[in-house]
């Protein structure tokens, strides 16, 4: 109960800061719209049966390149008002931070899909699959928004320790989010073909999100930890003048 407050309370946080500046959800769905027009003009005029494979790589590379937007800026307010090593010295469990921080980016990525699945619906006739099977569709982006937010969370906090490093994290969350991709992109292309294993195919995401999951929670506090900002030696010295202070005979 303690770990599900206060990772309630830091997603409040988070979602109340967004919520002032809209900088994340703002960027995010005018990337989307441009991503959805920009697939239209190149597309449109393909037969039913050339845009059936094109329709979930459509879908993915945009969850792909949104997702690197968000994740680059998780931990970029601890890092321009430079509390992150405060954040680590508040009595919050490190799991509830992960949590807040995942939960933040999945609600960002959630949104854009929520643009960029009917307007794939809408343009390609094989998109309609989307409107016929609905709870099918909402499990499938979920479960693959989940998972790519799970590893990608863990990566943004490896590097939140210091400026210039958003390029770094856009270099490596590709290849290490590759199989979350390519799995939730199978399993797409089963849910337009109307396959009837699609069931498996959406447990074997959620046993995949669940392992993901697993591994960035038990992995997070020891990297977060290691990316965070040493004390400079004024500082340092600065505590243990303070220190010595307090502990002399008055």
């Amino acid at each position: 109960m303690r770990l599900l407050r206060q990772s309630l309370l830091l997603l409040r946080s988070e979602l109340r800061q967004e919520l002032r500046d809209l900088e994340l959800v703002l960027t995010s769905t005018f990337f989307t719209l441009v991503v959805l027009g920009m697939f239209y003009l190149s597309f449109a005029a393909l037969e039913k049966k050339h845009t059936l494979p094109a329709v979930p790589g459509l879908l993915w590379l945009t969850v792909a390149f949104v997702g690197t937007i968000t994740l680059t800026r998780a931990f970029d307010r601890e890092r321009e008002a430079d509390t992150l090593r405060a954040l680590l010295a508040a009595p919050v469990e490190r799991l509830a931070i992960y949590v807040a921080k995942a939960g933040s980016t999945l609600l960002v990525l959630l949104v854009c899909c929520a643009l960029l699945v009917p307007g794939l619906a809408s343009m390609f006739p094989a998109g309609q699959v989307f409107w016929d099977m609905p709870l099918e569709t909402a499990a499938l982006v979920v479960l693959g928004c989940l998972g790519y937010v799970a590893i990608g969370t863990l990566f943004a906090a490896g590097l939140a320790g210091g400026g210039g490093k958003n390029m770094l994290l856009a270099v490596i969350l590709y290849p290490v989010t590759t199989p979350v991709l390519m799995f939730a992109l199978v399993t797409t292309r089963a849910l337009l073909d109307n396959n009837p294993n699609l069931p498996s195919y959406l447990g074997q995401m959620a046993a995949l999100d669940v392992i993901l999951l697993g591994v960035g929670a038990l992995l997070f506090e020891p990297v977060l930890v290691g990316s965070a900002p040493a004390r400079s030696a004024a500082a340092a010295q600065r505590a243990a003048r303070v220190s010595a202070r307090r502990q002399e005979p008055r």
